[in-house]
């Protein structure tokens, strides 16, 4: 996974930037970018890499896979000095969905 960049986020510090960084999820396993300090357009350029299981990519039953197997998770927040760490946004890739709809040209 390469986290490239956000664009348009809302700034919740102080001159309405924000110190962001991106978590991302696979499962229980997760990866966290670096903070782009006092900005509203981070831009990371990081790479992480995640196990997935055998045949979560297939299509149809899933039942024996841990629930968010196939889910990939990026949760972006803002990095605050006194206090919790502000939520600024996730996206959920449902990646079994990915892998099929980029792997096939349907001719209809």
């Amino acid at each position: 996974v390469t986290v490239l960049k956000g664009r348009g986020l809302r700034g919740k510090g102080k001159h309405g930037t924000s110190d962001v960084y991106t978590i991302i999820q696979l499962g229980k396993e997760k990866y966290s970018t670096g903070v782009a300090e006092k900005t509203t357009e981070p831009e990371w350029r990081e790479e992480c890499s995640f196990e997935l299981q055998p045949g979560v990519l297939e299509n149809g039953e899933r039942s024996g896979y841990p629930a968010g197997s196939n889910e990939l998770i990026l949760i972006v927040m803002h990095r605050a000095l006194i206090g919790l760490d502000v939520f600024l946004g996730q996206a959920v890739i449902q990646l079994d969905k990915l892998f099929h709809e980029s792997r096939y040209v349907r001719n209809e």
